[in-house]
């Protein structure tokens, strides 16, 4: 079967490929939950950080939901947040404030066509892979996920210096990305199950939501949170392939099946290799 990198394929790839950079960029997940208490001797628990990481979840369901009524009406960002807290409506601007929104958006092209390069790039790999599998070259489509993989790493920040406690981090995210698309590419599947392909996306999203939140003592357990999520997701994708296997005698699923059992139980040791920092 040709590679299928539909447009939908892409958002799962990005999203494992970028979300560290955003979640160490966008701090507030962080910072701004745990605040600054200095009589504070214990950190915040998994239980703590599963409550307030869901509630950022739901959120962010607003803001989006609001957003995407009418993403134009909202020209500057406190708009959104009057929006969703205050059910204030934005204003009506006058042409000026257009055409400051046009310059700083013109400001910003440099970053955009950056992001666009990476497109191309991910595009070409892809690209060349379907066509080796097409002259069968069964190897193809693992080479062009490893090299897809390795675009993320270059992107990383040098200057950060992750801890022992992610040694695993790399390993783990590339299984998820692989598991992720090998989904993703699968056609034909009955449409009470096509959950499948969301939940097969979030594992390696939340995986590195929580490698984003970090390893130190007052974010490693929203990093394990996220991580028991990636877990649960992981486990909903073995459970649902094998019901699949099951019904249709395709073999394919049940490799599938077996792909998410190992990232599960890499998941699990990661999960507890994590808890081994937690002193309190």
């Amino acid at each position: 079967m040709p590679l299928r990198w539909s447009p939908a394929t892409y958002p799962v790839i990005f999203s494992v490929l970028t979300a560290v950079q955003k979640s160490r960029k966008l701090v507030l997940c962080r910072d701004f939950m745990a605040g600054s208490h200095p009589e504070r001797e214990r950190p915040h628990d998994e239980v703590w950080w599963e409550r307030e990481l869901n509630r950022n979840e739901k959120l962010m369901d607003k803001y989006m939901a609001a957003f995407g009524e009418d993403p134009d009406k909202f020209k500057h960002p406190r708009d959104l947040y009057n929006k969703v807290h205050f059910g204030i409506e934005p204003p009506e601007y006058p042409d000026e404030e257009g055409d400051a929104d046009a310059e700083a958006q013109a400001e910003s092209e440099p970053a955009e066509a950056e992001v666009s390069d990476a497109e191309k790039k991910l595009d070409q790999i892809f690209d060349d892979a379907e066509k080796a599998e097409s002259a069968g070259d069964d190897a193809a489509v693992s080479e062009a996920l490893d090299a897809a993989f390795k675009m993320g790493d270059d992107y990383d920040d040098p200057t950060d210096n992750d801890p022992p406690d992610n040694e695993d981090y790399p390993a783990i995210a590339k299984l998820a990305l692989k598991f992720a698309v090998k989904v993703m590419r699968v056609e034909n599947i009955p449409e009470e199950a096509e959950v499948l392909y969301l939940s097969a996306g979030k594992v390696g999203s939340n995986l590195a939501g929580g490698h984003g939140l970090g390893y130190e003592d007052d974010s490693i357990c929203g990093n394990i949170v996220k991580c028991r999520w990636a877990l649960a997701d992981c486990e909903f994708c073995r459970e649902m392939l094998g019901h699949l296997h099951q019904r249709t005698g395709n073999v394919r699923f049940e490799e599938m099946r077996r792909d998410a059992q190992e990232l599960s139980g890499a998941i699990r040791d990661r999960i507890t290799r994590l808890r081994k920092r937690v002193w309190w």
